[in-house]
């Protein structure tokens, strides 16, 4: 498992500049990003090394955020392994709220799922 960080920043020109900015000040290294604009605004989530040294970075650059901790599971990369996860996850009343890919190699990828039941969502991976 691992701590997820959502921040909504502006959308407008030097702000995922000066978030990651923020997390470097603190020496934090980021394991994974994704981000997306949508309505006016800014939101990426990201996989610090450092949950803790992270926190306090966003909250020193006033930003937005909130934290979750998400299931991290491999999967085998191939077509259909992501909708058979997300189907079973759906059929038990799981909700996913995000997906950050990690890394992948040797056939397999690793992802960071967030969801709405983290302990029932573990027991069905």
């Amino acid at each position: 498992m691992a701590i997820e960080f959502d921040v909504v920043v502006p959308d407008r020109p030097g702000e995922l500049g000066r978030l990651a900015a923020a997390l470097a000040g603190k020496g934090v290294n980021i394991d994974a990003i994704a981000a997306l604009t949508a309505g006016g605004k800014g939101y990426v989530g990201l996989l610090p090394a450092e949950p803790g040294r992270a926190r306090d970075a966003l909250k020193g650059a006033g930003l937005a955020f909130t934290e979750r901790t998400v299931l991290t599971v491999q999967l085998e990369d191939r077509p259909g392994t992501l909708a058979d996860l997300a189907k079973r996850l759906g059929a038990s009343g799981v909700n996913i709220t995000s997906v950050l890919p990690i890394g992948s190699g040797g056939g397999r990828v690793q992802l960071a799922i967030g969801v709405d039941d983290l302990e029932k969502a573990r027991r069905l991976v």
